[in-house]
Parts: C-alpha cells; sequence; structure tokens
C-alpha cells in the first residue's frame, strides 16, 4: 500500500477478523495478527474519474469499464 497512498489502512486477513474482533483476544495475539504480509493477496484496480458522477445523461454511471485492474509497482 505504500506505493499508493502515505497512510496506510489496517487490512487483516481474514482468517484473523473473528480474533481481531474478540474483546477476549489477548493483546500479545493481536501484535501477532498485524505482522501477517498478506500483500501477495491484494488486487489494485485504476478506478476512472467517472465514478464522481452518479449519472451521465440521466443515464446511471454503473459499468465494468470504470474499474480496471493495475500494476501498481
Amino acid at each position: 500500500m505504500k506505493q499508493l497512498h502515505d497512510r496506510q489502512p489496517l487490512i487483516l486477513d481474514p482468517a484473523y477478523y473473528d480474533a481481531w474482533l474478540d474483546p477476549a483476544s489477548p493483546k500479545d495475539s493481536l501484535k501477532d495478527i498485524l505482522s501477517h504480509d498478506i500483500d501477495g493477496q491484494l488486487q489494485f484496480n485504476r478506478v476512472g474519474r467517472e465514478v464522481n458522477t452518479s449519472a451521465v445523461y440521466k443515464l446511471p454511471n454503473d459499468h465494468p469499464g470504470l474499474v480496471g485492474p493495475i500494476n501498481p509497482l
């Protein structure tokens, strides 16, 4: 994510969602969860400027061409 934005969001492996959200989880185990690298699982998509408009010529602006995969590196 560093290549795309200077503020990195928290992105968890879905396998750890329940442990992260469980208030009874020990704090030390939560630190371990943050160390799991999921970069290989992320997919980046280019989003066209058209997504800022909900309709074009009174037609819904919702089609697959608005989003496409990219390689951010």
